[in-house]
C-alpha cells in the first residue's frame, strides 16, 4: 500500500548517512544521495536473506508485490535469489546505473556502491538487467 501520510512521515523520521528514500512521481518509492558520493563509494550496505530459486512460484513479477523485492543474487546452488532489508530493495532501475549491488562487508550483507560520482539529491539506480526490463 503505498499511503502518502504514512511516506510523508516514515521521510520527515528517517535517516542514513547517505541514502534517503522518496516518493517519485509515476515509479513508487525511490532512493535518493543525502550527499555527494564518491566514485566507488560504499552508498548502502545492509542484511540480506539468501534463498533457493526454487522457492519462488513461477509469476510475472506485476502479479506479485513481493517478488518486486527479489534480486537474482548469485550462481551458488541453493542461494540463487535474495530479498534486501534496509533501503536495498527500494532502488529502482536505470539502463544507465549509477550504483551496482555486490556482496557486502559482512556476510549476509548486500551493499549499494557508487559506480561514478554522484551529486547530493540524485537519485540512486541499479540496472535489473534483461529479467525485468528488455534492451531495444
Amino acid at each position: 500500500m503505498n499511503n502518502p501520510d504514512f511516506d510523508r512521515i516514515i521521510a520527515d523520521n528517517q535517516y542514513h548517512p547517505n541514502v534517503e528514500w522518496r516518493v517519485v512521481p509515476g515509479k513508487g518509492r525511490g532512493v535518493f544521495a543525502r550527499k555527494a558520493l564518491r566514485k566507488g563509494a560504499l552508498v548502502e550496505w545492509a542484511p540480506i536473506s539468501r534463498f533457493p530459486a526454487s522457492d519462488l512460484k513461477h509469476q510475472d513479477h506485476r502479479e506479485s508485490q513481493a517478488l518486486h523485492h527479489v534480486f537474482t543474487w548469485s550462481d551458488e546452488p541453493g542461494r540463487e535469489k535474495a530479498y534486501a532489508w534496509g533501503l536495498l530493495a527500494l532502488y529502482n532501475h536505470s539502463d544507465m546505473p549509477n550504483v551496482e549491488f555486490r556482496d557486502g562487508p559482512i556476510p549476509e550483507s548486500g551493499a549499494a556502491f557508487a559506480l561514478r560520482d554522484i551529486a547530493a539529491g540524485e537519485e540512486l539506480c541499479i540496472d535489473y538487467g534483461y529479467t525485468w526490463f528488455k534492451t531495444k
